[in-house]
């Protein structure tokens, strides 16, 4: 989350250092006309816009981050992420020490978004572990899985987190390896 915030920042403030120098062309150009102030000025407006267009989008990925926080089935610090098969021995390279929120809404992988119930992408199937939750997503045609590795959880626990899996998402997890 703190990587999405920095990177916004970053493009807001490029997106105000350039929408200046087109009011600096501008006005050089009104007091005295040059023969490429016209050419530095669409080049200073296009790219104010292309900024500002990134811009809003890291908004977006900022404000649909806080939605999964705020509304968090579950929170891990520090986990293990292995997007290979839930299971299964993958060759997927395991990334370590990232903080994971999952919710209803989607799961945040540090600044990773994967957002669920928008442009087909859906939660399928959750299945939870003492010490692994395995979480597969994807719209009709494509499914992805990834399995999140954190610490030891005991039975109450566990029936809390798929309690709250049912009601907030739907799907009824399964739970292994007890």
């Amino acid at each position: 989350m703190k990587e999405i915030s920095q990177r916004l920042c970053l493009l807001v403030a490029a997106t105000g250092l350039v929408a200046m120098a087109a009011i600096c062309i501008f006005i050089q150009d009104t007091v005295a006309p040059g023969s490429h102030t016209k050419l530095f000025l669409a080049v200073a407006i296009l790219a104010a816009m292309f900024l500002s267009g990134f811009s809003m989008r890291e908004y977006k990925k900022l404000k649909t981050a806080e939605l999964i926080m705020e509304n968090k089935i579950l929170h891990i610090q520090p986990a293990t992420i292995d997007a290979g098969t839930c299971g299964k021995t993958g060759k997927a390279l395991p990334v370590e020490g990232i903080e994971v929120f999952i919710s209803c809404f989607g799961i945040l992988l540090d600044s990773r978004i994967i957002k669920f119930n928008l442009d087909g992408v859906c939660l399928k199937t959750v299945e939870v572990g003492r010490e692994f939750i395995c979480l597969t997503y994807g719209t009709e045609g494509r499914t992805q899985k990834i399995r999140i590795l954190h610490a030891a959880m005991d039975s109450p626990e566990l029936q809390r987190i798929v309690e709250r899996f049912r009601y907030e998402t739907g799907v009824v997890p399964v739970i292994t390896g007890l």
